[in-house]
């Protein structure tokens, strides 16, 4: 039997709760948190997307959400919170909001999907969010808990994020959708589909 306690389904039920209440709604801003000296909206340059040390917010429907790693105790896993990132992370003198100028902004939510993978420590058993994925009338943005290093994308499970907005890039990484096949990425349409496949795990 899966050793679920009252907080583990708190956690995993609350970011497929917020995720669905997305569907539907208006994109009116996405803010990361930035060095005045950053350039190109990033953090570590690369070609894939934007890189990111610290969450970003997103205000939807005129309602503030922040997207962090903070799912497991390690500051690990994408976790999506009501409110501004500020409030759940440390954000370093200098660093200042700043409106990320994505086409996603002003357009309708169609879908946002959550891809996960299994915790990587030895010993360890259960999920967390390495993807949350997001589907617009014409806009796609992907938000993965990997890092960046000398402009190379080379390690998951970490405390930084990538932001994707163009397909190609997710596909040649395998990430979101791309990385269910052959990347050990696995999408559960609810919890009670998550909570079923741990429960596998355990047997």
């Amino acid at each position: 039997m899966t050793p679920w306690t009252d907080s583990d389904i708190q956690l995993y039920s609350s970011i497929f709760d917020i995720a669905d209440s997305f569907v539907g709604k208006q994109v009116n801003e996405i803010t990361f948190y930035l060095d005045y000296n950053a350039k190109n909206f990033t953090e570590q340059p690369n070609e894939y997307g934007k890189s990111l040390l610290n969450g970003l917010d997103l205000k939807i429907n005129d309602q503030f959400y922040s997207i962090g790693n903070r799912f497991t105790e390690a500051g690990y896993g994408l976790a999506i919170s009501k409110g501004w990132t500020s409030e759940f992370e440390y954000i370093e003198i200098g660093k200042r909001p700043t409106n990320y100028p994505s086409i996603l902004i002003g357009q309708m939510i169609k879908s946002v999907d959550i891809y996960w993978m299994k915790v990587p420590f030895e010993g360890a058993i259960g999920y967390y969010p390495q993807e949350i994925e997001f589907t617009t009338e014409n806009g796609f943005l992907l938000i993965s808990s990997i890092e960046v290093n000398h402009s190379e994308v080379n390690t998951e499970f970490t405390n930084e994020i990538l932001l994707v907005d163009n397909k190609d890039a997710g596909q040649q990484l395998k990430l979101g959708r791309y990385g269910v096949t052959d990347n050990g990425r696995e999408c559960f349409k609810t919890f009670e589909e998550l909570q079923q496949a741990d429960k596998r795990n355990w047997c």
